[in-house]
């Protein structure tokens, strides 16, 4: 009974560590710079707080540069950073308004994750990463129901988002976190936000 516990810990241990060294990779120093510098973010997200779903998230890095990227691409990637910042910044605002409530805490911790991802494209391709421009200039809801509502809407366009973004894109890299990326507000946040409205 001892060895079969211990053989338990350890493989949890095992997958511990391995999630460790995911998130690390996942955020490099430049990366964990840029990220931890933006406007209005929290301290804890420089160190790669609450980054969810690594595996899934975590891009099989293709091209080597910004030339290997398409001004299409480019203006994707911007994209895509830029409605992750917004959602992540409405849900800041959630919180400070009503408190740590869920879903938006666990959903908020989930677009860290969806934000160090598009970084980890950003460093990789030698791209500068652009400021959270969101922070701080998001409108605050009447009603936690009003929120929920909103997070409702807010998945639905994102979701539509990469819809558009798919078209602008070729690198297989970009795709594959596109794809995680959709698929979360689609199957995750999206439901969790449509149990909380009225």
């Amino acid at each position: 009974m001892l060895r079969k516990v211990l053989g338990i810990g350890a493989v949890a241990l095992v997958g511990i560590l391995a999630i460790a060294a995911l998130m690390i990779w996942l955020l490099p120093g430049q990366a964990a710079a840029a990220y931890g510098g933006r406007q209005g973010w929290g301290p804890g997200v420089a160190q790669g707080a609450a980054v969810t779903e690594p595996s899934r998230l975590a891009p099989t890095l293709v091209g080597t540069s910004v030339e290997d990227l398409s001004p299409s691409e480019v203006e994707a990637l911007s994209l895509a950073l830029d409605d992750e910042y917004k959602a992540w910044s409405v849900y800041e605002q959630v919180i400070a308004d009503f408190g740590a409530v869920r879903p938006f805490t666990s959903i908020q911790r989930a677009e860290e994750s969806h934000i160090a991802a598009l970084v980890t494209l950003y460093d990789h391709y030698g791209l500068e990463v652009p400021i959270n421009d969101w922070a701080g200039n998001v409108p605050s809801l009447n009603t936690l129901a009003e929120a929920c509502a909103a997070g409702v809407q807010a998945e639905i366009d994102n979701a539509a988002l990469y819809d558009q973004l798919f078209g602008m894109v070729d690198n297989a890299d970009i795709i594959q976190v596109f794809t995680a990326l959709q698929q979360a507000s689609e199957t995750k946040h999206l439901p969790a936000f449509e149990r909380c409205a009225p």
